[in-house]
């Protein structure tokens, strides 16, 4: 009997935890996966796994739609090559043109669409097409030729600015143009009174998609006329290009004549013109022409003829 109160008492001793004391019931997660087994799981969540707290669903992929979507690609790729190859439904029949924004009928372009007629448009090499016509027609500064399935092309292109009219003078002959902004001539018997004139000497007389003038000094003989124009507020009539002396002569409204040196800066022997304003009233004198070629060491030396 002692040996059995002994043992009762060490037994409660155990089960029994005093307050305050640091040990606590530590209750594992994986705990419960002994209850799990010993009940019957319903048919649901034969397929479903268990860790800790967190339960994984894994649901079987349907390979059928897989093999759906090759089977249908395929299907696809292979209708558009028969298409492609042994039908008509890609033969160019048409094209569009389009200069600055305007459709162009009956343009001088539509040779060069017209010999690619009836040929695939898929296998159709546009960037030959554009390469053909900018070396034919240097003055267009942008170009595109864009496929439009099934059997349309469309050309898009704008050309270099028009910058003045262009009197090219061979003996007493004169031949109007219209010089552009990379000095080609690009329209013949022809002016537009809203842009400057530049009159040009040549031994030769020039035709269209010649170069008239330099680019460079196109650009130099343009400033000549416009900044004269808003610094002095006088109307300049033309300015006349001399390539064999590299001057330009801007003839004003008043009907003296300003010698300019392409050598020296357009703005340089403005400025000698302007400080000379003070002795010099371009305004009020009858003069002949202004000399400004010629430098000095203060670079205020003005020359000028009286009529």
């Amino acid at each position: 009997m002692a040996f059995l109160n002994f043992f009762k008492r060490k037994t409660k001793r155990r089960g029994k935890v005093r307050k305050g004391s640091k040990i606590q019931e530590i209750r594992s997660p994986y705990t419960h996966r002994k209850s799990l087994s010993r009940k019957k799981l319903p048919k649901k969540a034969k397929n479903t796994r268990y860790s800790g707290e967190l339960k994984l669903s894994y649901r079987n992929s349907l390979p059928w739609k897989k093999w759906l979507l090759i089977l249908g690609g395929g299907a696809a790729l292979l209708f558009f090559t028969y298409t492609m190859i042994f039908t008509t439904f890609f033969e160019i029949k048409q094209w569009k043109i389009y200069g600055d924004d305007i459709i162009q009928e009956n343009s001088k372009f539509d040779d060069f669409f017209l010999v690619h007629k009836n040929e695939n448009i898929v296998f159709l090499d546009t960037g030959e097409i554009k390469n053909t016509i900018i070396s034919q027609y240097p003055e267009i500064e942008n170009l595109k030729i864009k496929k439009v399935f099934p059997n349309t092309l469309v050309m898009e292109y704008e050309n270099f600015p028009e910058v003045a009219n262009l009197f090219n003078l061979v003996g007493d002959t004169q031949k109007k143009f219209i010089i552009n902004e990379i000095g080609l001539l690009v329209e013949q018997d022809f002016e537009n009174p809203n842009l400057p004139y530049i009159k040009l000497r040549t031994e030769k007389v020039l035709e269209i998609r010649d170069e008239g003038i330099p680019r460079k000094t196109l650009e130099y003989t343009l400033d000549a006329i416009y900044d004269f124009e808003e610094l002095f507020g006088m109307h300049v009539l033309d300015a006349e290009y001399q390539p064999r002396e590299r001057e330009v002569h801007v003839k004003t409204e008043r009907g003296f004549v300003i010698w300019l040196d392409t050598a020296l800066t357009v703005q340089e022997q403005y400025n000698k013109l302007k400080k000379a304003s003070t002795k010099l009233n371009i305004n009020t004198e009858s003069l002949e022409y202004i000399d400004l070629r010629i430098s000095s060491i203060n670079g205020d030396r003005v020359i000028f003829k009286r009529r």
